[in-house]
């Protein structure tokens, strides 16, 4: 039994000893990785955009506002909750740093993971901001081009469902920034070393 409660112990020590290291942590790198995939989806839908308003010179309205509903297809509900997976990784991230401001750990080393949150943060909230505009965009796209087809009330219907994915993506990305908005502002005071970041749930 004592033989188990030391090798408890040493594994405790080790877990201490981990939680010291300043290097990147695995919950710290995945927000980093969602937001560069969704970063590329912008990417590759600007491009498209830009190629679908260049294309319109050639063509209708119409046609042309079909391209842009096309490239901005990336946007709905499941890219506005990966990046609020991305967000919850953070919050749970600062809730651990910043409850270890009063152990034993260094100051350096919380200080430098407050830090880095805070930058992965900013972009975090960037990518929500960028897909609310994009879901705008889309909607309006799917109006003008069903506008300039002169759609029937079948076709309409056949939007609802687009019309529905941008509503639900825009309130999954307003509960991220809401949240990214608390984490900025509570590591704010916990890096200048106020109270605020020590109430943090």
């Amino acid at each position: 039994m004592a033989i188990n409660m030391k090798g408890a112990r040493d594994e405790s020590q080790h877990e201490s000893d981990y939680s010291r290291d300043e290097a990147w942590e695995l919950p710290e790198l995945a927000p980093v990785l969602i937001i560069v995939s969704v970063g590329l989806l912008v990417l590759g839908s600007a491009i498209s955009t830009w190629m679908s308003f260049e294309g319109q010179a050639g063509f209708g309205a119409g046609i042309g506002w079909v391209f842009v509903s096309s490239a901005l297809r990336w946007v709905d509900p499941s890219t506005s909750t990966m990046l609020l997976i991305s967000a919850a990784l953070i919050w749970w991230q600062y809730g651990h740093w910043g409850t270890q401001q009063n152990g034993d750990l260094a100051k350096e080393v919380i200080a430098a993971h407050i830090s880095r949150l805070r930058s992965i943060a900013k972009w975090n909230l960037i990518a929500f901001v960028v897909t609310t505009a994009s879901v705008v965009l889309l909607i309006v796209a799917s109006i003008l081009q069903n506008t300039y087809a002169g759609a029937t009330i079948a076709i309409w219907a056949n939007s609802i469902d687009t019309f529905c994915g941008a509503l639900g993506t825009i309130l999954l990305s307003l509960l991220g920034i809401v949240g990214l908005r608390r984490v900025l502002t509570a590591s704010h005071w916990a890096i200048l070393g106020g109270t605020e970041g020590a109430d943090w749930p």
